[in-house]
């Protein structure tokens, strides 16, 4: 069955990967970014392209997850699209190198916001549009 799947952090690395991966497989695949007319336009070109020459389902959205209502706004575009959301991948995140020391708390809050409050940010987005769907299907004697 072809799911519509959202990945956060799509712009490089794992997400862009996966993304790629999963529209092969033939699923419509959101690889979502952040700053897609700034800093990561070239990704999104990159993702644009690539599912051209492959004639794959892959499109970009702008989603920051440090932003509610940038993941509000990237799943309603998503739902209104397609009609549902199948999956969410939670990639986005990031690392720091280095001394434990050499961070300042605001540094560490902040890399804690991307990596652990994100998710909440976007399942409070996503979450409604799924359990909707769990229910149309339960109603329709169907398994999920």
């Amino acid at each position: 069955m072809k799911s519509i799947i959202v990945i956060t952090g799509a712009s490089s690395g794992f997400g862009a990967l996966a993304a790629r991966a999963l529209a092969i497989a033939g699923h419509t695949v959101y690889a979502s970014m952040r700053e897609t007319t700034g800093r990561n336009a070239a990704q999104m070109e990159a993702a644009q392209e690539f599912a051209v020459e492959n004639k794959v389902d892959l499109r970009t959205i702008e989603l920051d997850v440090a932003s509610q209502e940038s993941a509000d706004q990237a799943i309603k575009t998503i739902v209104e699209k397609g009609g549902r959301l199948d999956v969410v991948i939670h990639n986005a995140g990031h690392m720091v190198f280095g001394a434990a020391e050499a961070f300042t708390p605001e540094q560490l809050l902040q890399v804690y916001d991307i990596n652990v409050l994100s998710t909440q940010r976007v399942n409070r987005a996503a979450l409604p549009q799924l359990r909707k769907q769990i229910k149309w299907f339960s109603a329709m004697g169907r398994k999920h």
